[in-house]
This record gives C-alpha cells, structure tokens and sequence, in this order.
C-alpha cells in the first residue's frame, strides 16, 4: 500500500470482482456510490452526482449490515443488497409522536415549517431526524421515527476504491477525504 493512501482505483478492463487490489474489510477504507430504493423500488437517492461515500468498515456512519456486504470486496466491485428494516432504521411505532411547541424547534425564530419536512432535533443522544405532521400557530407535530424506519432498502453498490485506513483515521472514528481531515 503507498505511504500516501492513495485509493486503489478499479481498471475498467479488469471487469467487475477484480482481484488486483485490497480487499474490504475490517480497519479499510471503502469508496463506494450507490442508489437507495425503498421497499416498492421507488428510487429515493443517489450518490453518483458527487464523490463517493467513504466509509471506515467497523465505524458509525453506515448501516452495518451494508458494512457487512462489503467484506471481501474490492474496487470495481457491483452489487445489490436489500437490508430489511429491522436491520437498517427498526420499526415505526406508531406512538412516536409529539407535539411541541415551535419556540423549541426553531428558538423563536418563525421559521416556516411544512407536513413532510424532515427537520433536526437536539435529544439526550445528541441529534436526531423528525418528520413535521402537523403546523399549528404555537406548535409543531412531529413524528420521532427515523424517516426510514418500517422501510426495507435496497442498495445499488458500485465499489470504487478499498484502501488501508490510516492511523489517524482510526483514532478519529471515520474516514479522511482527499486531502486528509477536514472537520
């Protein structure tokens, strides 16, 4: 591996399940895009656009079970997966709801909220993802289950790049960019 950790890139005239290279798993660096479908495989993202994901394999930040598909993989690498929602966001609970005054979402602000909106809230685990349901004059209806949760996912995966992580990486938790840290 070079000292500069420089990703293994897949050569298109290698083919798909290419052998020359590092292989994912445990403590390496994954680049990968991917499209997200839900369970009725209505597309609902795509990473292509931009640059892949970078995912440090065994840290937060990726499912674990899309962690775990990537075992044995290497640059150039395409699969599908689907991860049914017990393994990916758990189960909606239908009693996950809240109403709560718009002062705690958005500080007094009058910020303009919609049913639908996802939006972000400070809880004792640090932030977490809510959908507005409803929008009243001095109070906001949320639902406090994960906006995906109840919904089996199917990944569309193309493995871009597998590389050692470095040390730095696995003190920090995550994968670096291109360049090194940049938060």
């Amino acid at each position: 591996m070079p000292d500069d950790q420089t990703p293994i890139e897949a050569d298109a005239s290698e083919g798909t399940g290419s052998n020359s290279g590092a292989v994912a798993g445990p403590n390496m660096v994954i680049g990968f895009h991917y499209d997200l479908y839900d369970g009725k495989a209505q597309k609902m993202e795509s990473s292509k656009a931009g640059e892949p994901v970078l995912c440090l394999h065994g840290e937060r930040g990726v499912l674990l079970a899309l962690q775990d598909a990537f075992v044995g993989k290497v640059a150039g690498d395409d699969f599908s997966i689907t991860i049914p929602h017990e393994k990916a966001y758990g189960r909606r609970y239908p009693d996950r709801k809240q109403r709560l005054p718009r002062k705690k979402i958005d500080g007094g602000k009058q910020q303009t909220f919609r049913p639908g909106q996802v939006i972000t809230m400070q809880g004792e685990h640090g932030p977490s993802p809510a959908t507005v349901i409803k929008v009243g004059k001095f109070n906001i209806d949320v639902d406090v289950n994960h906006p995906l949760a109840g919904v089996d996912l199917t990944f569309d995966i193309q493995i871009v790049s597998v590389r050692e992580s470095s040390a730095e990486e696995r003190a920090h938790g995550h994968a670096h960019g291109v360049g090194g840290h940049h938060h």
